[in-house]
């Protein structure tokens, strides 16, 4: 009599091989979550960095203002309406260089008041008057700001 053992059914897999394929995709789906959270956390940062920028501009336009409506009239850089001009004219538009990042397009005027030549020496009470409406007698223009579109 001869003895006949069955062979082993290859269609199907063990309990242990089961195992090990759900532990592997287990282990994908984990990695997935981790690389979206990653990419996820990256973009938030990026999009806070970018408005910390942009409001990091606008304080330093302000700032030019304030200076501006506040500087030194024996100071050399300022002492006559068209130095004045030119210095903060120059301080401002050197923020779109500084800002470049954000995009920035600023309008950058600074005049003096009408009834002002070019080489009179501002005064300390006309330079405070300083805003962004046009200039008049004994008032300046001052403006320094994102360009609206």
């Amino acid at each position: 009599m001869t003895h006949r053992t069955t062979p082993r059914n290859e269609a199907g897999l063990t309990t242990l091989e089961w195992l090990l394929i759900v532990a592997a995709v287990a282990g994908l789906a984990a990695l997935a979550v981790v690389l979206v959270q990653n990419v996820v956390d990256d973009t938030a940062e990026q999009l806070g960095g970018a408005s910390a920028r942009a409001t990091a501009a606008n304080v330093a336009a302000d700032t030019v203002i304030r200076e501006a409506r506040t500087a030194d009239v024996n100071d050399a850089r300022f002492n006559t309406w068209q130095r004045w001009e030119l210095y903060f004219t120059a301080r401002c538009e050197r923020l779109e260089i500084l800002y470049s990042d954000t995009n920035l397009d600023v309008d950058a005027i600074f005049e003096g008041p009408t009834d002002k030549g070019d080489d009179a020496q501002p005064l300390t009470g006309e330079l405070n008057k300083a805003n962004d409406a046009a200039p008049g007698s004994g008032k300046p223009q001052a403006v320094c700001r994102r360009k609206t579109t």
